[in-house]
């Protein structure tokens, strides 16, 4: 049985984080080897904070990934700020992005809301290079609607849990958790289902290509990857009866 600590992990850092070379040095002595940096789009005093985090995690030879948080009350100025920090620090078009949703109950058309800041981010970044991501407290008191967002797309789920070990949601491809790296609590994203390379990158979920993984199903890679299992059988050219064995590539779209 593969352990939570045996998949790629990465940080996620903002003006909370540490800002000298000795910790991202930790982080790389770790087995971190790429971190995701909060841009503050709602507040220009904090952007320093990015500027600095990004300088030190190229330093230190990480992958730099980038984060907002939005309250979904106003997209465009969210994305708009988002693009043009993501341009001054050198973020290309398809550096990996996850916008993390933090909404409340007041603001309506939520889901609409999101697909508007895809639909936006998409002008400028590589929709495929976007991820979305949701606590999962939020999505356990029924706030947003998986089903009214787009079927293919990347999904993080945040569970703020110490010590949680069962994702319990199979349409995340990364799970985030608070843990323990000597003494300090980081915030470490998981990946459970093999969407980050070594490299710390995650893949789109519209890729075209699946490799089986031991105990895998039709079934299973169908809800993995949100595909009906009669298309991914027409795909594959094969019987509901075919069994899949490890190494397999299987057709994903």
């Amino acid at each position: 049985m593969i352990t939570q600590n045996e998949y790629p992990r990465l940080a996620f850092c903002s003006s909370l984080t540490p800002a000298t070379p000795d910790y991202y040095e930790k982080l790389r002595k770790a087995g971190i080897n790429a971190v995701s940096i909060c841009m503050h789009v709602s507040g220009h005093e904090y952007f320093k904070y990015a500027v600095i985090h990004t300088n030190l995690a190229r330093k230190a030879n990480l992958t730099t990934h980038a984060y907002m948080i939005t309250d979904l009350y106003d997209p465009i100025s969210d994305v708009t700020t988002l693009t043009k920090r993501l341009t001054k620090l050198g973020y290309g078009a398809t550096t990996k992005v996850t916008i993390l949703v933090n909404s409340d109950k007041y603001v309506k058309d939520r889901e609409s809301k999101i697909v508007q800041i895809m639909d936006l981010m998409s002008n400028y970044h590589d929709r495929s290079c976007i991820d979305i991501a949701f606590f999962k407290r939020d999505l356990d008191d029924k706030l947003y609607d998986l089903n009214k967002l787009p079927r293919l797309i990347n999904l993080t789920i945040i569970n703020c849990t110490p010590n949680a070990t069962s994702p319990g949601i199979e349409v995340a491809g990364t799970w985030v958790y608070k843990a323990e790296l000597e003494n300090d609590i980081e915030v470490l994203a998981y990946d459970f289902f093999g969407y980050y390379t070594n490299d710390g990158y995650q893949l789109s979920l519209v890729d075209t290509e699946y490799v089986a993984q031991l105990g895998d199903s039709w079934y299973s890679i169908s809800r993995r990857h949100g595909i009906p299992v009669t298309d991914l059988l027409v795909l594959n050219r094969a019987a509901e009866t075919d069994k899949i064995f490890a190494g397999q590539v299987i057709r994903i779209a």
